[in-house]
This record gives C-alpha cells, sequence and structure tokens, in this order.
C-alpha cells in the first residue's frame, strides 16, 4: 500500500470516512494528504457540513427527496452558520 494519495483517493476516503467505513490506515494517509491539500481539505469540511446537516432533517423528507421551502431555508441557515 502506498502512503502518498492522489485527491481522488483522498476524495473517496474522506467519503468513507463520513460514514465510518474508512480504515484507521486510510484515515491517517487522508490525514497527511489534507495537510498539504487545499482543495481536499475544503471537500472534507463541506462533507462534514452537508452530512450534518442531512441528518437533522426529518428522515421522511429525506426519503422523499423534497423539501419545502421552511425545510430549505432552514438548512440554508445552518450552513452558513456552520461557514
Amino acid at each position: 500500500m502506498k502512503f502518498k494519495l492522489t485527491c481522488d483517493e483522498a476524495t473517496a476516503i474522506c467519503s468513507k470516512n463520513q460514514y465510518g467505513e474508512a480504515s484507521v490506515a486510510d484515515k491517517v494517509r487522508m490525514v497527511f494528504h489534507v495537510l498539504f491539500c487545499a482543495v481536499c481539505k475544503l471537500y472534507s469540511k463541506q462533507n462534514t457540513i452537508i452530512t450534518k446537516c442531512l441528518t437533522s432533517v426529518d428522515k421522511e423528507v429525506v426519503l422523499k427527496n423534497k423539501l419545502n421551502a421552511e425545510e430549505k431555508e432552514e438548512m440554508a441557515l445552518k450552513i452558513k452558520e456552520m461557514v
């Protein structure tokens, strides 16, 4: 296993990590990549924000893939607060 990651590999590991599927070795490799790659660092931050927002939305709404205007506004405000 190589230690250096490409940006594609780092984003894949980041996504796995959001769902608890990344190995410890992958997490370490990703942390070192993010230290030197501003683009992947931003991707990781945005991925975390999106995940937090989606977990706070009513599950039935998520399953229907529909948000009403009030829910969209609420999500937009939460994103602005986190950034």
